[in-house]
């Protein structure tokens, strides 16, 4: 019986001995506010369901920035602009894409995150991949990547990044006829800086 009224005595005092010990190890966070701007080479090559032509991979520079907001050590959420002016033989192909991400990093005391999301991509003077005239159009927006971050200084530090971003066009009207499923792919690798 002794026993008995002992092991009630130690489960009965157990939970209110975890609760007294400290909810979390971190920090606080110095800020809420998360902004990213920076420079990429980027990589486009568009496609279709029925195209034939192997159509060329093309390179040149590109814009990305991010802000958003930190929900926790690990967590960023926010906008994405990437912009990219594609030149091409024919002109220019001019694609924005505005997505909703959400940044994660697996370890707290690394710099290394992943990161996706998804919104609208705006393209302007398409051109070369699906006809010999110049498109216009609105896309769904997809974009997955990856980087390390470096903070040396408390609010203010750096990251490098890669990145895929796929302007999904869907079927467009030519004067050569309906083209279905076309696609852009843009492939990034480039640096930023990072301040929270």
């Amino acid at each position: 019986m002794r026993s008995l009224f002992a092991l009630v005595v130690v489960v009965a005092l157990a939970p209110t001995e975890a609760s007294a010990q400290p909810a979390s190890t971190q920090p606080p966070l110095p800020s809420r506010l998360w902004l990213t701007a920076g420079a990429a080479s980027a990589t486009l090559r568009g496609d279709c369901q029925t195209c034939e032509t192997d159509y060329p991979y093309r390179h040149d520079g590109s814009v990305l920035v991010n802000g958003g907001y930190s929900v926790n050590h690990r967590m960023d959420v926010g906008l994405e602009v990437f912009w990219v002016p594609m030149g091409t033989a024919q002109g220019t192909i001019r694609t924005t894409h505005i997505d909703a991400v959400a940044q994660f990093r697996p370890w707290t005391s690394a710099g290394f995150f992943m990161k996706g999301g998804a919104g609208m991509a705006y393209v302007r003077n398409w051109i070369d991949t699906t006809s010999s005239e110049s498109l216009n159009s609105k896309a769904l927006s997809v974009v997955i990547g990856a980087g390390w971050e470096f903070m040396p200084l408390r609010r203010v530090g750096f990251q490098i990044f890669g990145s895929q971003h796929v302007a999904a066009l869907g079927d467009l009207a030519t004067i050569d006829g309906d083209i279905p499923d076309v696609v852009g792919n843009f492939w990034s690798f480039g640096a930023a800086i990072v301040i929270r």
